[in-house]
């Protein structure tokens, strides 16, 4: 394995920049220094680089070289990384208050009561002068007429109030503050429409920002030729990578069926659009004209980049191409890892953040499966018959690619899509058929009977589309949910299919099937360990959901959830707490109602069905602990004069009851008090205030995040 490691990194010497560079960018996202410090580093190895160049001769120990080059970009990774995230912060911290000029760089996107507007601050007024500043943020501003004629590259002046963006702290809950940071927003902020005012045209229009105009003008082309709801939402997607129309419904049919790799525009579609440039180019056969034909189809694949909002997948797909048709102006042929390599490089060194990208991530790790998994895989069998070698040769793509990607996607949204390559066979055709009508539409829409006439027929294609996705998704058994693995665990798998891969289509050693195997058995030790973890957990935890009391009592694999219930907030519950539940490896939950229609009479408890968790009138006893919801039920405990003095551990103050903090004292023996997101945020001001002189224990579930107590 060794040697064959070697050899590949000789021949793909991209791939020894990439790797440290990476590697860099990984502390730096992990660790918090000081930018200094890496570009301290970064010096001190290039000084001691040459240095030891120079005396090469002298010393047989090159191998100290290759460490120091590794330094060299391990470094740079850092400092990059780091001085993104600190200029970030730095523009938050300076640009709170005060008149701002920013400019849209998205599409708004327009809200029952507001529109989400995300801007790159470019000026700020300090002491009557105007001052150069960088930095983003989402804006919400109020809905009315002026804010539905804003586009991108729109410059507006605001004077904003910007709020660092909060997070929850709900145990594995999607960290949007996170997610933001990776695209170093760091603020956000409501106006009223008031609080701000466009200036007059922005002549200074990015290159990026023209295209995203002309992007949303093919959006209002398609609306034109009759093409709405789903049907317009799947062709936004499909050609020009606008995905906020498409519904929950149609989104989830695609996730399940394992076909929303169509829907997000990546190099299966640059690789189309290229076909079609390539068709479109075929009349210029002159050798003179070879050379101008390839940088003509490098610029057009380009401005398609450009179009589809330069996703870190199609600017892969860009790159990758750019540099083997370049490569075919010197008839030379570059290797396919090596371009990869160089393409992840040059992402990188733009925004060292693409490693997060989960689009980023899956379009590299699925080429890279088709390039060193396909010919193996299409080896296997070598039909002679045409057709059947066409589906064959597709399979093989397919399986390559999922191979893969399913640890990220196990890992990522825990399900695995089991009719994947019913799909592609399905889908991929189709959309293809799709892609080529769209063009069509869009190149003959001066004619109208004609366009008229494509667009019916892209309707019908479109529909045809989302009745596969909808039919694979109502199969049986055409998902498998509920999957969770850590990172060692995925870890794990990628060095189970590496070592697989080398043994069956490499080297035949058995020392790497004995590899393969003892993975294989560290990945099941992992999952037993956390299975018999599983088996003697008890939590007591309070989600920090707006306007809401959710408590969640964990028994050893037994799932009950306390909330004051509705439709709507059952779903919403289930997206905050999956994850945390999936970690934990419970059962389905249980949910009990603790609304005030509810907790005057024995409440499910026979639905419990556990003999440690007792449940009556708001009072919840788990495993030793006890716990009593104060809400609206105070007003009967006040009027009942047989009420004797609780005894309890935490009181859960819910939904605003009308009471001071001093009154928990008459009727309660309390250890800690909890006040959960249910309440208005002005009267936890005010408890908050008051027990500095009570100076009780406070926990502050809207300020702290979840509360999570793990019973011993």
């Amino acid at each position: 394995m060794y040697d064959i490691l070697i050899t590949s990194l000789r021949k793909n010497p991209f791939i020894r920049i990439v790797i440290p560079f990476i590697i860099g960018i990984v502390i730096s996202i992990n660790f918090t220094f000081s930018s200094v410090i890496s570009l301290s580093i970064f010096v001190a190895s290039a000084i001691a680089f040459v240095v030891f160049a120079l005396i090469e001769r002298k010393f047989s120990r090159i191998w100290i070289n290759g460490v120091l080059i590794n330094l060299i970009f391990i470094s740079s990774g850092m400092f990059l990384t780091q001085s993104l995230n600190e200029k970030a912060v730095e523009s938050l911290s300076s640009n709170k208050q005060g008149n701002l000029i920013g400019v849209i760089n998205k599409e708004p996107k327009i809200m029952e009561a507001s529109t989400k507007v995300e801007l790159n601050i470019i000026a700020l007024k300090s002491q009557d002068q105007w001052l150069e500043t960088n930095g983003s943020t989402i804006l919400y501003i109020e809905n009315n007429e002026d804010v539905n004629s804003l586009k991108v590259g729109d410059k507006l002046i605001f004077s904003p109030d910007l709020q660092e963006i909060g997070n929850k702290g709900n145990p594995e809950e999607f960290d949007y503050k996170k997610y933001l940071s990776y695209s170093l927003i760091l603020s956000t902020d409501y106006l009223s429409s008031s609080e701000w005012k466009i200036l007059k045209e922005n002549k200074n229009i990015k290159l990026q920002h023209r295209f995203s105009r002309f992007r949303t003008k093919l959006i209002d082309l398609l609306k034109a030729n009759n093409l709405h709801d789903d049907e317009l939402a799947v062709v936004s997607a499909l050609a020009l990578g606008y995905q906020d129309n498409i519904s929950n419904e149609l989104r989830h049919a695609y996730s399940s069926s394992g076909a929303m790799h169509i829907l997000a525009v990546s190099g299966m579609h640059v690789g189309i659009v290229y076909g079609v440039i390539t068709f479109l180019l075929s009349f210029l056969k002159s050798k003179k004209l070879r050379i101008p034909k390839i940088f003509l189809s490098i610029i057009l694949v380009w401005a398609y980049a450009f179009l589809t909002g330069l996703s870190p997948s199609v600017s892969r797909a860009a790159l990758m191409f750019s540099v083997a048709a370049l490569g075919n102006i010197q008839k030379h042929k570059s290797s396919s890892l090596n371009a990869i390599a160089a393409s992840a490089f040059i992402l990188l060194l733009i925004n060292p953040y693409n490693l997060l990208n989960l689009g980023f991530q899956l379009s590299y790790i699925a080429v890279i499966g088709i390039i060193l998994l396909y010919k193996p895989i299409y080896e296997i069998f070598k039909p002679k018959n045409k057709i059947i070698n066409s589906i064959w040769s597709m399979t093989a793509v397919s399986l390559a690619a999922q191979i893969v990607t399913a640890p990220l996607g196990m890992y990522y949204f825990h399900q695995f899509s089991n009719y994947f390559l019913i799909t592609n066979y399905l889908l991929i055709p189709i959309s293809t058929i799709a892609i080529w009508l769209i063009i069509t539409l869009f190149a003959v829409s001066f004619i109208p009977f004609l366009s008229a006439f494509i667009a019916k027929i892209l309707v019908y294609v479109i529909k045809a589309m989302n009745y596969c996705a909808l039919g694979i998704e109502s199969l049986p058994f055409s998902v498998t949910n509920d999957i969770y693995i850590n990172l060692p665990q995925l870890i794990l798998l990628y060095l189970i299919i590496i070592f697989v891969f080398l043994f069956f289509f490499q080297t035949k050693l058995y020392r790497h099937l004995v590899c393969a195997i003892s993975f294989i058995i560290i990945f099941l030790t992992i999952g037993l360990f956390k299975d018999i973890e599983s088996s003697k957990q008890k939590y007591f935890i309070v989600y920090n959901m707006n306007k809401n009391t959710v408590i969640n009592i964990v028994n050893a694999k037994k799932n009950i959830v306390f909330a004051s219930l509705d439709d709507e907030l059952e779903q919403n519950i289930e997206y905050t707490a999956k994850n945390n539940w999936l970690k934990k490896g419970l059962e389905h939950q249980k949910y009990v109602d603790i609304s005030s229609k509810s907790n005057l009479f024995l409440t499910n408890l026979l639905s419990i069905s556990d003999s440690e968790i007792f449940y009556k009138n708001n009072f919840i006893y788990f495993s030793g602990l006890r716990i009593y919801v104060l809400n609206d039920n105070f007003k009967m405990l006040k009027s009942d004069e047989e009420f004797k003095k609780l005894d309890t551990d935490y009181i859960v103050l819910s939904n605003n009851p009308e009471i001071k903090l001093s009154e928990i004292a008459e009727f309660f023996n309390f250890d800690e008090i909890i006040i959960d997101a249910s309440n208005y945020k002005n009267k936890t001001e005010k408890w908050i205030a008051e027990n500095k002189d009570l100076n009780y224990k406070l926990f502050d579930i809207r300020e702290q995040g979840a509360f999570v107590l793990k019973i011993e």
